[in-house]
């Protein structure tokens, strides 16, 4: 036993900025232990007065998390005042920090009996009270609970990246990795002392500055990186020791992140560790030096460093095999250059290197003293022998030796066989991500959100609020340890389903890897993935859940508090794109453990190389839910089945949710996971009483015929919410022209909305919000009001109407539509939905026939032959996988059938088998856009605004604060509409001479130069 002095420090409001957000007040859930430091310092009258081996341990509440206005006063790069700016500021309420000492416990009860300057915590407005007692600690093991621990100590709660101890002049920082549970955790842990109600006392590392002061930079002289300008105080450029450390630090976290690699030799994770710690010794030439202005001025060089890296692997890890050697300088080589397959190769770079002596001139001049070293510091960092003294030329002669090793061994990038070339990128893609998390000064989250608020828990406390119990099909996937298929109506709980089948899943990849795996819930639309991720972000936690896709920022910026005011409303708006541009790139930067996302930006872990070997190694050991899969074509499908098989095999868990998922596309799914992989099919109960929202109707009429008008103004007449949904954009405007006027003179000017998909995104961003406002299924009462849409309502909002009119598609799209009608049940009657005959004609002047020149006619008439049999009844949900699965076992089911396979052995056989895993992937790249992404374009018009947007910039802001804001005036289009528009080199956009209307969105493009006619996006969907 050992007395100790307890000091309890309360507080009714704080914050502790969170270093993660540039621009954005984001509070830390708890202390960082150098806030402590500053106030025990205060306590006792400054540094000079508080003993140098100070240490605590801590422990940490808050009952209430808030938001509140602050007046912030920036200042301009010579330190003037710029205008004073409102920001949202978030803070901790009624807040109790508990610390305790062990030594000069007189020293401190009577500092903190009269304290010499007034006690603060965090900011310097918040006062705190504190008050002491002599407490006796026991020996042993004792529970977490609110304590700070050191991130080795436990498993549980969020790890946290914080300050230890700051010098004075802030130019050396010690971080240190914790644990913080902030609802408290019932773990045990390795503790020297617990008090006698259990709590664990863990010391934290000593908190005085001189212990950052006595930890001097390894080797200053030498550079890494070039100074940040933007730092204020000015600080000398990032020593090369420095950024080799962080990287290795990086890869640590990353390896206990995934765990055990499946398919990989067992000495995966010690290469790509020395791979990080060696990666950028190639730096120490006089010319590197000189780039990065050490000294100024820089210099261009024109050398790749890397190669040079291979000299150190080489000669200081000699004592290891030579195919250890081989593989470290692999993952050293290609962390930025593929390694053949174009001009900017490794291969093509070393094309002069063709003997030890090009080698050392095309490198030199080298200091010998800085190489050796950087050397011994090596061989000691790594545990490895110190090497004896090297000769430049020695060196030369080594690097020059592995690099040939390397070229022989693979050679023009084939991979000697299929596990060599997977392994080979899944190395690259570990070094590649410890470096950018290195450079960006970022950390990765290695708490699974799931597990640390223990979800199941939590879900049947929130059910049992509301008087309600999880479903049995819920119960069912949370037990399920295999794949799982979840087919359940709309509206009961798939979601929530999937979440419990991941926490068992985040549980057993732990047990089984010693990693947390990552959960990547994907859907097909960007508007879903943006609902679905606001949900997430409410349920897990706002900085637990990231969003990945081609306009992540954009939702970033739209979920961002509004600092604008009356008197500059520009610059508040770039500061809100600022921190959306900070909060993207964290999350692009695999930060977050749980991600929302599409299956296409997933996929690209398949073309390898620098720019996507870091996404297939994130993916390992995962867990996937594949939210509506049926909403993909033949061939997008066969890609992301392939890509489901090598998840599988790299340790995976795949979980699929449809409320209509035909049995055929389920056993495609069995096939493409393989015999080794069991796929558990979850259902409602055999008695469950499937919902019946809908009484179908049907007519021979055209959507835009006047008859259909006429119906759907009755509606609107009757004070009904009415969708319209058309198969194209033509017929869309012409209901929306036939319409709007009569809804906005019934129920108001914003009663009539219209939604397709090329609006600009800023534009689009608006006409969602305003229909969730009017139409979501939280708005009470429910509004009356007409949207007409395109197939883009489909799956993408949470909204609720009286009733539907829609013109025929295939049967998957119609029963989507369906589901935004009577969506919760809250209509007393099963609502109509109306289904219109579409007309059948060629898209061009020959050719087959297409729904509306859409949708393939046959899906579409064989849908309307089933609806047939069932007009004017009121529809039971639990028929429409019965109705699918005719229509995928029919002639054209076939054919579908062979589209999914045929893409998923392509995709197989170019993409997975990892031929030529380092080499250019450039066009594969480009050629992946083009199926995927499509081009976006700017109006003629609107070049100016997006000029400005992109070159204006204020100080302090993210890069890319000005491309986020210019993607506003970005209209998306089809790769082929890049004929209609030309090409600016200088913004690197396409730009289009269109006629368009904010409500509307694009209505013509003029052709460019002397090109006859315009073109109307009649059928562009």
């Amino acid at each position: 036993m050992t007395t100790a002095l307890e000091i309890t420090i309360t507080a009714p409001v704080v914050s502790f900025r969170n270093p993660l957000y540039s621009g954005v007040q984001v509070t830390l859930p708890c202390p960082p232990p150098s806030t402590v430091a500053g106030l025990l310092a205060a306590a006792v009258g400054g540094w000079d007065r508080m003993p140098a081996d100070t240490r605590v341990a801590l422990a940490f509440t808050a009952r209430g998390r808030g938001m509140d206005l602050e007046t912030f006063h920036p200042l301009d790069s010579e330190g003037k005042k710029r205008d004073a700016t409102p920001k949202e500021h978030e803070f901790l309420a009624d807040t109790t920090l508990t610390v305790w000492v062990l030594d000069h416990l007189d020293l401190w009860e009577e500092a903190l009996r009269r304290p010499v300057w007034p006690l603060r915590l965090g900011r310097s407005q918040d006062l705190v009270s504190a008050r002491t007692r002599r407490i006796t600690l026991h020996p042993g093991q004792g529970i977490q609970g609110h304590a700070l621990l050191p991130a080795e100590v436990s498993r549980s709660g969020m790890q946290l990246r914080m300050p230890h101890s700051i010098s004075p002049d802030r130019s050396r920082i010690q971080w240190g990795t914790y644990r913080y549970a902030s609802q408290g955790s019932s773990a045990n842990v390795d503790s020297v002392w617990r008090t006698s109600d259990g709590q664990a006392v863990v010391p934290l590392a000593p908190v005085h500055p001189h212990a950052a002061a006595g930890t001097q930079v390894e080797l200053p002289h030498i550079w890494a990186k070039s100074p940040d300008k933007r730092a204020r105080p000015s600080q000398p450029g990032e020593a090369l020791t420095t950024h080799l450390q962080a990287t290795t630090s990086a890869l640590d976290t990353l390896r206990s992140r995934i765990g055990h690699l499946p398919a990989t030799d067992a000495r995966f994770w010690e290469r790509a560790r020395l791979a990080c710690l060696f990666h950028d010794a190639g730096k120490v030439p006089d010319g590197f030096q000189t780039m990065v202005g050490n000294p100024p001025p820089q210099q261009p060089w024109g050398r790749r460093h890397e190669i040079y890296s291979l000299a150190f692997v080489e000669h200081v890890l000699a004592h290891l095999p030579e195919d250890e050697r081989t593989w470290i300088g692999l993952g050293v080589l290609t962390h930025h250059r593929p390694l053949a397959g174009g001009e900017g190769s490794i291969r093509s770079e070393t094309r002069t290197l063709t003997d030890p002596e090009h080698f050392h001139d095309h490198f030199g001049p080298v200091d010998p003293d800085s190489v050796n070293a950087l050397a011994t510091w090596l061989s000691r960092t790594a545990g490895a022998p110190v090497p004896a003294e090297a000769t430049l030329r020695g060196l030369a002669e080594a690097g020059h030796r592995l690099l040939e090793r390397i070229l022989t061994h693979w050679d023009r990038g084939q991979s000697p066989d299929e596990e060599a070339g997977l392994t080979a990128v899944l190395l690259q893609g570990a070094v590649t991500l410890a470096d950018h998390v290195a450079s960006a000064h970022g950390h990765l989250l290695t708490t699974h959100p799931l597990t640390n608020i223990d979800y199941p828990a939590r879900l049947r406390t929130a059910l049992k609020a509301k008087g309600a119990d999880t479903y049995p099909h819920q119960e069912r996937a949370h037990a399920a340890t295999t794949h799982m298929v979840l087919r359940a109506p709309t509206g009961q709980g798939k979601t929530e389903a999937a979440l419990l089948w991941a926490t068992t899943h985040a549980h057993h990849t732990t047990t089984e890897t010693g990693g947390t795996p990552r959960l990547f819930y994907t859907l097909p639309y960007l508007a879903s993935i943006n609902a679905m991720a606001t949900r997430l972000r409410t349920d897990l936690g706002h900085d637990q859940v990231g969003v990945v896709h081609s306009r992540a920022a954009s939702f970033y910026l739209s979920t961002a508090t509004c600092d604008t005011t009356p008197t500059d409303s520009a610059a508040a708006e770039r500061q809100r794109a600022s921190r959306a541009v900070a909060k993207a790139n964290a999350s692009r930067l695999f930060r977050e453990i749980v991600r929302v996302t599409t299956p296409y930006q997933l996929l690209r872990g398949a073309l390898g190389g620098t720019a996507h070997s870091s996404t297939l190694i994130d993916t390992t050991n995962s867990t996937f839910v594949f939210d509506e899969l049926h909403g993909y074509e033949p061939r997008r499908l066969g890609m992301i089945l392939a890509m489901m098989g090598l998840w599988a095999r790299l340790g995976g868990r795949i979980g699929v949710l449809s409320a209509t998922l035909p049995d055929r596309l389920l056993d495609t799914i069995r096939t493409a996971l393989g015999q080794d992989h069991k796929v558990e099919l979850v259902e409602p109960d055999a008695d469950y009483t499937w919902p019946r929202r809908h009484r179908l109707y049907l007519r021979e009429d055209h959507l835009t015929d006047p008859a259909g008008i006429e119906d759907i103004k009755t509606s609107l007449r009757a004070g009904r919410s009415v969708a319209v949904i058309a198969n194209n954009v033509a017929d869309a405007w012409h209901l929306y022209d036939q319409l709007a006027p009569l809804a906005r003179e019934l129920h108001g000017d914003d009663a009539a909305l219209l939604l397709h998909s090329r609006f600009k995104t800023g534009d689009r961003s608006r006409i969602e919000q305003a229909i969730r406002d009017r139409f979501g299924t939280r708005t009470t009462p429910r509004r009356p009001g007409l949207l007409v849409a395109t197939q883009v309502v489909e799956v993408s909002l949470d909204v609720d109407f009286d009733v539907l009119h829609t013109s025929a598609a295939p049967l998957e799209a119609l029963l989507q539509r369906f589901g935004r009608v009577n969506r919760i049940g809250a209509l007393e009657h099963p609502a109509p939905v109306i289904v219109h005959r579409p007309h059948y004609a060629p898209r061009g002047r020959s050719g087959p026939d297409f729904a509306d020149k859409v949708y393939d006619a046959e899906p579409t008439r064989l849908s309307w032959d089933i609806l047939t049999r069932h007009e004017g009844r009121e529809l039971d949900e639990h028929l429409f996988t019965a109705w699918l699965n005719k229509i995928y076992t029919s002639s054209w089911g076939d054919l579908w059938q062979d589209r999914v396979d045929t893409s998923l052995e392509v995709f197989h056989d170019q993409f997975l088998s990892f031929d030529q895993p380092l080499n250019d992937t450039a066009q594969l790249s480009a050629a992946f856009d083009e199926m995927f992404d499509g081009v976006d374009g700017i109006l003629a018009e609107d070049r100016q605004a997006y000029k400005e947007a992109l070159q204006v910039t204020s100080l302090g802001e993210e890069r890319g604060t000005g491309r986020l804001l210019a993607s506003q005036y970005l209209v998306p289009l089809p790769h082929y509409a890049r004929a209609l528009g030309t090409w600016d080199h200088t913004l690197k956009v396409l730009v289009i001479d269109a006629e368009y209307e904010p409500d509307r969105g694009l209505i013509t493009i003029r052709r460019p130069g002397n090109a006859v006619g315009t073109y109307q996006p009649g059928v562009l969907l």
